[in-house]
């Protein structure tokens, strides 16, 4: 996370001279620090093996090697966060850059503003998702301990070594419940974590929604979820 000079790291990889530019001084205007900006994977590959960044921000269309198959790449090899940030806006699209490893996928034309919030808002989700790894383990009990996240957090592990490999939002979701360590998350703060992905407000309904899907897609590989409803405070991880 944040570098010695307090200020987060970001990488660029668009293949627009022009748009690459304004990224790199517009966000630097907003207090980060751009380490490196690429036109191509290969040269982008090269710039974050010398200057490992916090969070990346990839271009969908590129000469060679492509957006998706960089952040699943990035994904299988590195904890960095992912933003894409492209011109390409089919669902299926946006379904392939995060079900491919992106935390955030925006089109563009993009304010810069709202950029930066989803940048802030990911490194808070970063950081979430490591505190419970930096836990002292002798704290927890053999139950609080029996499921785990693994991966960076893209796969769910049940006690008797079976695997949910999960969504971008499914991943967002069981990080906060189990950073919760058995208290209940309020529907109103687990909307506020999608709200970034979802500009015109993440729907309290939409969280139902998601726990139903993620219940049912466990139990058709064999998992019996611990995620139960506390009626008028939200959701609990209760293993």
């Amino acid at each position: 996370m944040p570098g010695a000079d307090g200020l987060l790291c970001i990488g660029l990889l668009e293949d627009d001279a022009d748009f690459r530019e304004e990224l790199a001084l517009g966000l630097g205007g907003y207090g980060f620090r751009v380490a490196f900006a690429c036109d191509n994977a290969a040269a982008f590959y090269r710039r974050l093996q010398e200057q490992p960044c916090d969070i990346v921000i990839l271009d969908a269309h590129l000469p060679g090697e492509d957006g998706f198959s960089v952040a699943t790449r990035l994904r299988a090899l590195s904890p960095v966060g992912i933003v894409m940030l492209t011109g390409r806006s089919a669902l299926e699209d946006r379904v392939r850059g995060l079900e491919g490893g992106a935390d955030v996928y925006m089109t563009k034309p993009v304010d810069l503003l709202e950029l930066s919030s989803v940048i802030r808002s990911l490194a808070r989700r970063m950081r979430l998702a490591k505190a419970p790894r930096l836990a002292d383990a002798e704290t927890r009990t053999p139950a609080e301990s029996s499921w785990s996240l693994q991966d960076g957090g893209w796969i769910l592990v049940a006690p008797d070594g079976a695997s949910l490999h999960l969504s971008a939002q499914e991943r967002t979701f069981l990080m906060a419940l189990m950073d919760a360590a058995g208290s209940a998350v309020s529907r109103q703060a687990l909307a506020e974590l999608f709200l970034p992905e979802s500009p015109g407000g993440f729907e309290l309904r939409r969280i139902d929604v998601l726990v139903s899907r993620l219940r049912a897609k466990a139990q058709s590989a064999g998992l019996k979820l611990p995620v139960l409803s506390v009626r008028g405070q939200g959701y609990v991880f209760a293993a």
